[in-house]
């Protein structure tokens, strides 16, 4: 786990450096909602290691973000759910229940690890089968290319410039 904590530090740096406003917490730890970790029982351990560390990761902007624990917990509706872009699919599909199926499982299998409205409403999720991350944008959220093949890759990747946030 050593060697993640070292990978999680280097991360840390360059996303200030570049601008990221990071909020560190005073306790380490990490708790999802139990409708979360009933949905999702294959989530890197390494993700759970890297928010157990933050608050928040929020672009300087504020159009991109990585989802804290704290997220998945945010209940107003004036502010982005964790699943939002699966919420504004369901939406969209809601007069054909075959299609709100798809989608259902689609999200099933891929948990929302950062969101972005930079360009259009996008993510990155993690693959509950391999673990690896997928991009998507709208408007087919369910549409996706994978990026990386790990949460450790996906932030390697960023810190080598080849994933840009």
């Amino acid at each position: 786990m050593g060697e993640v904590i070292s990978l999680m530090e280097k991360f840390f740096m360059y996303m200030k450096e570049h601008g990221w406003n990071i909020k560190w917490k005073e306790k380490k730890e990490c708790n999802l909602p139990e409708i979360v970790e009933n949905r999702y029982s294959n989530i890197d351990e390494k993700w759970f290691a890297f928010i157990s560390h933050v608050e928040f990761v929020l672009s300087q902007d504020e159009t991109t973000w990585f989802l804290c624990s704290n997220d998945y917990y945010t209940q107003d509706e004036d502010s982005f759910q964790w699943n939002e872009w699966e919420r504004i699919s369901l939406e969209s599909a809601e007069d054909d229940e075959e299609w709100q199926m798809e989608i259902q499982k689609f999200w099933d299998n891929y948990f929302p690890i950062v969101m972005s409205v930079k360009d259009g409403y996008s993510y990155y999720a993690m693959s509950m089968e391999d673990g690896s991350i997928v991009y998507g944008i709208e408007p087919e959220f369910e549409e996706y290319k994978i990026v990386a093949d790990s949460f450790c890759d996906f932030i390697e990747k960023i810190l080598r410039d080849e994933i840009h946030l």
